[in-house]
């Protein structure tokens, strides 16, 4: 056979199989996904003070997806660069049904040491069928309680104040004379306090404010001085 002709027909061969490989690299896009319906706790601490009701009720972080079909999976946390760091289940699997599949992390390793804190995902490796997705939902391990200032003057309104990082603050006012033994709650928002109409109103108060970030963990109180509410 002449070359030029088995030339011509090694690129037939291999055009055809890169045209083979991009079809089936479509079509693998258009496939539904079997895992679905992923809700991944985003923030949580190992550290944080536990209370019922409140950011942190636990030292882990609930990961629960949808299974769309039975199979054997094996489940892990791994670092952004792909490094697992703790095995949810044996790396041989488990043979699970269709449906919902819900999972703790403590937020330590296999060898029971506590991570950095950082972003980490979820790895699901479906040994039935092949194939490993990491779910891009993050993971965000943080242990650093947050830093509250008073920015306004103590004893005056109104009352301002800055985080070092996304917080809920609460300011606890408890009265004072006529209204001893009497407290209110309120919430900051975006630096300032509205103190809006409560039992309080009119009344000589003494004002704390703490801040909560988003895995629960709770800045040192900061205390603003006795004012009087508006009435």
């Amino acid at each position: 056979m002449p070359r030029r002709r088995t030339g011509v027909i090694v690129i037939a061969v291999l055009l055809a199989a890169s045209g083979l490989a991009f079809l089936r690299a479509e079509q693998v896009k258009l496939e539904r996904s079997p895992v679905g319906g992923t809700r991944l706790q985003k923030f949580f601490s190992t550290t944080c003070p536990i209370h019922r009701g409140t950011r942190c009720s636990s030292h882990s972080a609930l990961l629960s997806f949808r299974l769309r079909k039975p199979g054997t999976v094996a489940l892990a946390v791994e670092t952004g660069a792909g490094q697992i760091v703790r095995r949810l289940t044996p790396s041989a699997g488990r043979r699970l049904p269709r449906g919902r599949v819900k999972v703790r992390w403590n937020g330590r390793t296999d060898a029971g040491g506590t991570v950095p804190q950082g972003t980490y995902h979820l790895r699901v490796d479906l040994l039935s069928l092949g194939r490993v997705i990491t779910l891009p939902d993050p993971i965000e391990l943080d242990n650093v309680a947050p830093t509250l200032t008073l920015v306004s003057r103590r004893g005056v309104l109104p009352l301002r104040y800055r985080t070092s990082e996304p917080a809920v603050v609460y300011v606890i006012a408890r009265g004072l004379g006529g209204a001893a033994g009497r407290a209110a709650l309120y919430r900051g928002h975006a630096g300032h306090v509205h103190f809006r109409h409560t039992q309080l109103d009119g009344a000589e108060v003494r004002i704390t404010l703490v801040a909560v970030d988003r895995a629960g963990n709770t800045s040192a109180p900061v205390a603003a001085g006795s004012v009087h509410l508006p009435a």
